[in-house]
């Protein structure tokens, strides 16, 4: 067993054998910790450990690196797209970083100079500085590559988690009854999201949140205005949970947490049983309470930008 794992174990106890199911957090001689799927977090004296075993990694874990960022792509849909080969061109008005960028998964049908090229010129067209969402994976060493070549700059990394949503939902409060969830964007749901930074309350962002046939917005009001927000959408048997925002008035509430169970509980009710969540590696907060909610590392990913234009 190694920390990471997740792990059955058959524990003696005073009140007689149990067993402990969950992620292995820490080992060592004398102690295990254990994070089982209700979220509890248990110590476990070694000694009293009679057998043991990995349990086997779920669909969220198995699945590949270029499946999943397909499956994030149709979470959040550029308004427009193009295919270069087996590559994805996306373009939304320059309303987020992911739907303007392209995304590489697959052989773009000619020289990776070529396509690098390629990618320059049409988001040139669009008056959109050229981006691309690179997986940080060995398999896309040859493209890194190219695109430092040419230029090209990393610029920020993001994240990619994933979890198995039953044992997510057990560890989760149930949310708030003032959670509520709607199946398009109000204006006052609109005007929460990225209020502290990127432009997005344009016909562009409004058109990217909504381009989706099964999404789901969440919200926590105080009064007219939200006090938290969240986006859940759902495609097979995935669930994507995007847009978590809290407003800085109502923040270390446990807001956060509320909107992702809700939204997350409305996922499951549409046939959804495993979820991903992309965050900005600097984003430690985030990336704690995903943690601590049964969300891990699948994989990284790198915005690339060309300077310039």
């Amino acid at each position: 067993m190694q920390v990471g794992d997740t792990v059955s174990l058959r524990v003696v106890t005073p009140d007689g054998p149990t067993d402990v199911v969950g992620v292995l957090l820490a080992a060592t001689a004398e102690r295990l910790t254990v994070r089982r799927r209700n979220g509890v977090v248990t110590e476990i004296t070694a000694d009293s450990v009679r057998h043991s075993r990995v349990v086997p990694p779920g669909p969220a874990r198995r699945i590949g690196v270029a499946d999943l960022e397909r499956v994030a792509a149709a979470g959040w849909r550029a308004l427009e797209t193009e295919p270069l080969g087996d590559w994805l061109l996306r373009a939304s008005g320059g309303v987020t970083s992911r739907a303007n960028s392209a995304l590489p998964l697959g052989d773009p049908r000619r020289t990776l100079p070529d396509a690098v090229a390629a990618v320059e010129q049409w988001y040139a067209a669009r008056g959109l500085p050229p981006r691309v969402q690179l997986p940080d994976d060995e398999a896309w060493g040859d493209l890194q590559a190219a695109l430092a070549d040419a230029g090209w700059t990393p610029v920020i990394r993001v994240h990619v988690m994933t979890a198995e949503l039953g044992p997510v939902l057990r560890a989760l409060p149930d949310p708030p009854a003032s959670a509520h969830i709607d199946d398009t964007v109000e204006d006052a749901w609109f005007a929460a999201w990225r209020a502290d930074g990127e432009a997005a309350h344009t016909d562009a962002g409004r058109q990217l949140l909504v381009n989706h046939p099964l999404a789901g917005f969440v919200s926590i009001r105080d009064d007219d205005r939200c006090a938290a927000i969240a986006r859940t959408c759902v495609d097979g048997r995935w669930a994507g949970l995007f847009a978590v925002e809290v407003a800085t008035t109502h923040r270390r509430r446990g807001l956060a947490t509320a909107v992702t169970a809700a939204g997350l509980r409305w996922a499951v009710g549409k046939g959804a049983r495993h979820g991903y969540l992309q965050v900005a590696a600097d984003n430690s907060a985030a990336v704690s309470l995903y943690a601590g909610l049964g969300f891990e590392p699948h994989h990284d990913y790198v915005h690339w930008l060309r300077p310039g234009y």
